[in-house]
């Protein structure tokens, strides 16, 4: 009797593992998913960095762009006021001054009187 459920459970044993290779395993395809999805996440985190830098790169340019601008804004601002100076101590009037640089009178009294306020704050 007990070679009997020796035999018995053994075949069963066998047949089990003899299974085993037939059933379809899960954690393969689990892995593969996981591996698809660490991919896909990967493509676009690189997608991502390449736009972040393409608007890093935008923002530097809008920016070197902006502080050019105000610059020549400046500088232009400067050599107008310098201009209108040099006129008005040569003791041109405010309307041949209004003519040479193309401005209205209002525009070279107001230069000029921001300029004579200046000028009395520093002592000059």
């Amino acid at each position: 009797m007990l070679e009997i459920v020796l035999i018995c459970l053994f075949t069963l044993a066998t047949l089990l593992f003899i299974l085993s290779f037939f059933r379809k395993d899960k954690t393969d395809e689990l892995e593969k998913q996981v591996d698809q999805m660490s991919i896909t996440y990967m493509q676009e985190i690189y997608q991502l960095k390449s736009k972040i830098r393409l608007l890093e790169d935008e923002l530097l340019i809008s920016a070197d762009q902006s502080t050019a601008i105000r610059q020549n804004h400046t500088n232009s601002h400067h050599k107008l006021l310098t201009e209108i100076i040099d006129l008005y101590e040569k003791g041109y009037d405010i309307q041949s001054i209004s003519i040479k640089t193309k401005l209205s009178k209002d525009e070279v009294n107001g230069l000029l009187d921001s300029y004579q306020k200046s000028n009395s704050f520093t002592g000059m």
